[in-house]
């Protein structure tokens, strides 16, 4: 009976003392998970702060898009920095809302960054490549040999005569693509064609060459 009984308190420590070894895994598990997730949002945490202030956002509450605001975020990218126009909701108005404080916060680093007339040289950067491509539009539009391309292609097509214009960037400062564009047909389907492309040299004031394949129109950008 003493063996019997001696055997039952042991079996009956061993189950304590697996329930006690079972308790403290089961409690400190969670602990430890809780200290990685915590290390893991910190990390994040950090690495959005220093992509913030790599890639600082400058907010300005502004109205429906503008060509004008397409050059900016060509800009911005420039001196590495994100220039955000809000949109206007009249059905939402805090689409209006612009954070003063992290704009402070942005102020301070392109200062140290570009100068403390930073906003002046963007805005006016901006402006500059604007006029530059409204320019390039202007010569191809008056080319003579443009109005007759034009003037063709309103015979088959009275879209012709309400060309969209679109200038793209070449590898040459002084060189611009402008491309003209309306609706047309590509395989079957309605889409936005380039009925031809002019070739234009700002610094000359004349277009040097007109490639006038039809082919399928530009991802939209500037004009």
């Amino acid at each position: 009976m003493k063996k019997i009984a001696a055997l039952i308190v042991i079996v009956f420590a061993a189950v304590l003392i697996g329930i006690f070894i079972g308790k403290s895994k089961l409690f400190d598990k969670p602990v430890v998970e809780d200290k990685e997730e915590v290390e893991v949002d910190t990390a994040m945490v950090n690495a959005e702060k220093k992509y913030e202030n790599k890639y600082p956002t400058y907010t300005v509450a502004g109205g429906l898009p503008q060509v004008r605001d397409k050059y900016r975020n060509i800009v911005d990218r420039w001196y590495n920095f994100n220039f955000v126009v809000n949109g206007s909701n009249c059905t939402d108005p805090s689409n209006q809302n612009v954070d003063v404080k992290h704009n402070n916060r942005t102020d301070s680093i392109l200062k140290k960054r570009i100068g403390k007339n930073w906003m002046e040289l963007f805005e006016k950067t901006a402006d500059s490549l604007y006029l530059i491509d409204s320019l390039a539009i202007a010569i191809t539009e008056n080319d003579r040999a443009v109005k007759n391309i034009i003037k063709q292609k309103s015979l088959k097509n009275v879209n012709a005569k309400n060309a969209r214009y679109k200038c793209y960037p070449t590898t040459d400062k002084n060189v611009k693509l402008v491309s003209a564009e309306w609706s047309g047909i590509i395989y079957r389907d309605t889409t936005e064609v380039s009925f031809f492309r002019a070739i234009v040299d700002i610094k000359n004031k004349k277009v040097k060459e007109i490639e006038r394949t039809e082919r399928e129109g530009f991802y939209p950008y500037f004009f």
